[in-house]
């Protein structure tokens, strides 16, 4: 559905963003129609035709025109222009002025055949639309021989063998040239941002809204970040954006959006409600893994729980007169950005920080995720597996010097139950212990006498 500030009335111009060539054509023709139909291929085209590298104020049309040219309405128009967009060939801005709203098309030219087939998405989209046969004949359409034969010599001369140069230093007119003439790189065409939410409905929302058309799909990677981070639906995250976007220009600030649902999210905190008493599932055996039922519990919440929330829920847990930091949802959610590890794993990290600290710094975040990445932790049951790993590593005692320690008997007398047993003495042992008693009585007395002298 078109934006409802994407009017007919409105004035158009037309930006050349990259040169164009005849084999660019042949590309868009071939390539690109199959993905895009006939009526975006037509509208290209005639952008094309009167694009220019430095529009003038007066090269503005009224869309009327355009939609005459090609023989439809508005809304076909709109539909051609954003499959224009999504294949990377054109990017749409739009301003307000003194003559009202006007829109600004930026074409690009599209990628080299090479660089299509070699793109997983683009070839992707393309077999899916055409089938085998078709994206053969393509194939060879494009492919080129080069020269293979092993025996040939290349003989070619090189630019020194022809040329003398006498300076290697860029005179400031060549940079600034150089300057001059570089282009934008083309956009990229990428099916990873957000895949599965509703995006049609998010576009429905914000139809009457003041955010200028393709604002969505310009911010959508950052759009889905946020969605996921937080848990917000297509309604709820709307909300947030209209809140975010300047009535004048249409754009949207991302800064002050990713402002307005840290703050709303946070004054909605005392009314989360915890998920920690969910039943606890029959422990499960995945691989060698078997999960206790607390863990069973933990995996459960962390696979239903947006990380943001399930970041409140766990320092809440801890002790409920801990509150989340600025710096830890920041730590959290840069994590989350770099997509290394699915939600649920980023939950189970978080999750055992605060097991043994009270809050989840950078430091902690990134130490414990790169040992997990070195071990291969690719789900929340590894997560769980490597802790179990590490801290029974941690429990296991540890060799002095790199011996073994030697475990000492214990005495009997040393033990708190010990008693000494007592054993009879015949008369013969008497008679020998007296005697000795005697003799070393004599020795004393006569050690006596002797020092009394």
């Amino acid at each position: 559905m078109r934006p409802q500030n994407y009017m007919a009335q409105d004035d158009y111009i037309v930006v050349q963003a990259t040169y164009f060539s005849d084999h660019d054509q042949d590309v868009v023709v071939n390539l690109y129609q199959p993905l895009i139909g006939p009526v975006a291929l037509a509208l290209y085209l005639s952008l094309w035709q009167t694009s220019h590298a430095k529009p003038l104020r007066s090269d503005r049309k009224k869309q009327t025109a355009l939609m005459d040219l090609l023989g439809v309405d508005l809304d076909t128009l709109y539909d051609a222009r954003i499959h224009l967009e999504a294949m990377g060939l054109m990017k749409t801005y739009t301003a307000v002025d003194q003559n009202g709203r006007y829109w600004a098309y930026e074409l690009y030219r599209p990628v080299a055949a090479n660089a299509f087939f070699q793109d997983d998405t683009l070839s992707l989209l393309l077999y899916d639309r055409v089938g085998q046969t078709r994206y053969d004949t393509l194939v060879q359409r494009y492919t080129i021989h080069t020269v293979k034969a092993a025996a040939w010599q290349d003989v070619s001369a090189q630019l020194l063998d022809v040329f003398q140069l006498t300076s290697v230093a860029l005179p400031t007119p060549v940079v600034a040239s150089q300057q001059a003439v570089a282009q934008k790189p083309l956009p990229e065409v990428t099916l990873s941002d957000g895949a599965g939410y509703d995006w049609a409905l998010l576009d429905q929302l914000l139809s009457r809204s003041d955010l200028a058309a393709g604002q969505v799909a310009k911010n959508r990677s950052a759009l889905a970040q946020l969605a996921t981070f937080y848990g917000l639906t297509p309604p709820v995250l709307a909300r947030h954006i209209m809140q975010a976007t300047s009535p004048v220009s249409g754009q949207l600030a991302m800064p002050r959006l990713k402002q307005i649902i840290e703050q709303t999210y946070a004054k909605q905190r005392p009314h989360l409600t915890s998920k920690a008493d969910a039943p606890a599932e029959t422990p499960k055996v995945g691989g060698a893994v078997k999960l206790t039922a607390q863990q069973q519990t933990l995996l459960q919440q962390a696979k239903s729980t947006p990380p943001r929330e399930f970041l409140e829920q766990a320092k809440h847990a801890k002790n409920p007169n801990l509150f989340v930091a600025s710096s830890e949802t920041r730590a959290v959610s840069q994590l989350a950005s770099r997509q290394v590890f699915d939600n649920a794993t980023v939950n189970i990290l978080v999750s055992y920080i605060l097991q043994n600290y009270d809050s989840v710094t950078q430091a902690l975040i990134d130490n414990i995720a790169n040992r997990w990445l070195g071990e291969n932790v690719t789900s929340p049951e590894a997560a769980l597996k490597a802790i179990d790993d590490y801290q029974a590593k941690q429990r296991k005692p540890k060799p002095r010097n790199g011996r073994p320690s030697r475990q000492e008997a214990t005495p009997d007398w040393m033990k708190k139950d010990y008693h000494p047993t007592k054993e009879k003495v015949s008369a013969a042992t008497k008679q020998e212990l007296a005697a000795q008693l005697a003799e070393l009585d004599a020795l004393r007395k006569e050690q006596s006498h002797g020092n009394n002298e």
